[in-house]
């Protein structure tokens, strides 16, 4: 199964507003969701694997694909391209 992964932080404005679509397209569409704040350890540890400097960051399938929030519609064509 495909996954997305959402980096993303408590301080940030625009987090909130990406945690909320995944959230909801999760709802809809079938893929492996998990969601990291980037001062946790695991969130380190993406943030150095990918060179992320910036919050919120969308990973599908190991690849970072969306910096900031994304339209709906370009969310869901990017989980329907990866199935």
């Amino acid at each position: 199964m495909k996954s997305v992964v959402l980096l993303i932080a408590d301080w940030c404005p625009v987090c909130p507003g990406a945690k909320e679509l995944w959230d909801s397209l999760k709802k809809e569409y079938d893929f492996n969701y998990e969601v990291y704040d980037i001062a946790s350890e695991k969130g380190q540890q993406l943030a150095k694997e990918y060179g992320i400097t910036g919050v919120p960051v969308t990973i599908i399938d190991g690849k970072v694909v969306f910096t900031g929030t994304p339209d709906k519609e370009s969310a869901i064509a990017a989980i329907q391209n990866i199935f």
